[in-house]
């Protein structure tokens, strides 16, 4: 028995707000995919399996035609990848967005499972991902002991040496991230140990905020 139109459209109104739960705890860490990246990732997802699992229904009455529903849905999982790579960055030093790269890949899935008509599953899916995307955030914000920015000239000479330099000190940054700005390069640092007690850490930048090359160093 086939199903309403109004059923389709409940399936897709669904997929949606599940995307854009997901979407919200992306955006509010103020990543790249938020909202409106995961919300039309889920919906689209959704619409897809309907397609896939419902809109040749009528071709199926012809006994000599046979047809793999699971063919969008396997199309689904590989193209979303374009996506995933387009949210991840590399640097020298780490890399970020696999988190939400990760969290776009599972969406699909679930706009996929609310189409298939698994609310439960779509549901538990849903929140299940947010929860440990926070939860992990969290757990990661607590070890930072301080986060250092640091503005210098945009080269590969200077960065080097700020990388030498900060080795010396001790100063091991277990997360970076970048922007460039008008041929400066702003840097922030998030550290989980220090060499010293973290009202001496003042002290132990003086050398680096003496540097020619470095345009501002600021550090909580």
């Amino acid at each position: 028995m086939g199903m309403s139109t109004w059923e389709y459209i409940l399936r897709l109104a669904l997929s949606a707000l599940f995307g854009g739960f997901i979407g919200l705890e992306r955006e509010l860490r103020l990543k790249g995919a938020g909202i409106r990246t995961h919300l039309i990732v889920s919906f689209a997802s959704c619409m897809m399996t309907l397609v896939s699992k419902y809109g040749f229904a009528d071709l199926l009455d012809n006994a000599a035609v046979k047809l793999d529903p699971s063919r969008i849905a396997a199309g689904l999982v590989t193209a979303i990848g374009f996506l995933g790579a387009g949210a991840i960055s590399a640097n020298r030093r780490n890399l970020t967005g696999m988190t939400t790269a990760a969290g776009l890949w599972a969406t699909v899935g679930i706009g996929m499972a609310t189409g298939a008509g698994m609310y439960a599953i779509s549901t538990f899916g849903a929140v299940f991902i947010v929860a440990i995307q926070a939860i992990l955030y969290h757990d990661h914000a607590l070890r930072i002991t301080a986060v250092l920015q640091i503005r210098l000239q945009d080269s590969p000479e200077a960065l080097d040496r700020l990388q030498r330099e900060m080795a010396g000190l001790g100063l091991k940054p277990c997360s970076t991230r970048y922007e460039r700005l008008d041929g400066l390069l702003d840097i922030e640092y998030q550290l989980d140990h220090l060499p010293c007690p973290s009202h001496e850490l003042g002290a132990l930048l003086t050398p680096l905020m003496e540097q020619p090359y470095i345009k501002s160093l600021l550090w909580q």
